[in-house]
């Protein structure tokens, strides 16, 4: 990613209540394009989202 894209990456996870730094971002997803790296990140997001409702739904049982 180019540092344009890496503050584009940047803005969107704020967007959706997930912080990362530049650093981060070049660590984890430097290679890969910004369209990817978006989408994976937020299918991550979704994945941890449903463990919480799922732990929580049964935590309540």
């Amino acid at each position: 990613m180019t540092k344009q894209e890496i503050q584009e990456f940047i803005e969107r996870m704020q967007e959706a209540g997930d912080d990362w730094t530049e650093e981060q971002v070049t660590r984890e997803y430097g290679n890969t394009s910004l369209e990817e790296a978006t989408a994976t990140r937020l299918h991550e997001l979704e994945m941890m989202a449903d463990i919480l409702v799922t732990a929580t739904l049964a935590a309540n049982k």
